[in-house]
């Protein structure tokens, strides 16, 4: 008892100089280790001791040609594209570069050579203060008792051209989100047949129920035929193919859709509308499976 005592002392302790050595870290402005915003690399703090955040010129071309794309109306998920095409590093593959690591790694279970661009890892790019020169931590400048921001770098855009960006993405995400529900029940059970991909939900503004869609965009990958369907039906038909199966009455769980295997496979649709489409959900399109056997 003495021991892990004394153990757990130790190891407060250490946490505690750890905090502080970062909280000076901060207020000196100066680099403590970890992802490198995008734009910059590490070089050593003018003061002669430890470092700070140069300029990364390779990249900082990468970061004005995605603000001026934005700004002529691209879509994030376009310039990901964009990005992807052009053998463009993202930030934490960049970063391994610049430090002499191998890119890539494993993610969600899987091992990548280099990690994709998404409209999601833009957006963290886009949004961060850094881009300003700003020293950030938890996502929010660090600012020094007179409340002026402390900087560890070089602003690569003045205080007036990032909140002009700030106000441009805004304006496209308009502040309106819809109202989360529960998980889904066919998360991780529906998956796209063009793909192979999972179908998440997103639901449909002004209307009382959403759709399962493919996501590849979003993992930054490409479709060849990316399926949707109306989340209702879509329950409905696995919760009564699940039903049938098992023989069994009541209410479908997610649970006990994966845990007995259950995969549903969506195809992609036709194009078009017309009153049959509105009876319910064309079954030919959809494949239920249980483990192996069909």
């Amino acid at each position: 008892m003495d021991l892990a005592y004394a153990a757990e002392q130790e190891s407060r302790a250490l946490s505690a100089r750890l905090t502080g050595a970062h909280a000076v870290l901060r207020a000196t402005g100066r680099y403590g280790g970890g992802l490198v915003p995008f734009g910059y690399k590490k070089a050593p703090h003018p003061s002669g001791i430890g470092w700070c955040l140069a300029p990364d010129h390779e990249t900082v071309s990468v970061v004005r040609a995605i603000v001026d794309d934005v700004h002529s109306g691209l879509s994030l998920v376009a310039i990901a594209h964009k990005l992807e095409s052009a053998g463009v590093l993202v930030p934490r593959d960049r970063h391994a570069q610049l430090q002499g690591r191998p890119t890539g790694g494993r993610r969600h279970g899987r091992e990548f050579e280099r990690f994709r661009w998404t409209a999601g890892s833009l957006c963290k790019i886009l949004r961060t203060p850094a881009l300003m020169g700003h020293r950030v931590h938890k996502g929010e400048s660090v600012r020094d008792a007179d409340g002026s921001p402390l900087l560890i770098g070089p602003p690569l855009m003045t205080e007036e051209e990032f909140n002009a960006l700030q106000d441009v993405l805004s304006a496209r995400s308009n502040g309106i989100h819809p109202k989360h529900r529960g998980t889904s029940l066919l998360i991780g059970v529906a998956h796209c047949a063009g793909c192979g991909g999972r179908m998440y939900f997103a639901a449909r503004k002004a209307s009382s129920y959403g759709d399962y869609g493919c996501r590849a965009a979003a993992r930054g990958t490409t479709c060849p035929a990316p399926a949707a369907i109306r989340a209702d039906w879509l329950d409905e038909y696995t919760a009564s193919r699940y039903r049938e199966a098992f023989t069994v009455d009541g209410e479908v769980t997610r649970e006990q859709l994966l845990k007995d295997g259950v995969r549903v496979t969506v195809a992609k649709g036709r194009s078009g509308g017309g009153r049959e489409r509105l009876a319910g959900p064309d079954t030919s399109r959809l494949t239920f499976t249980i483990g192996s056997r069909p």
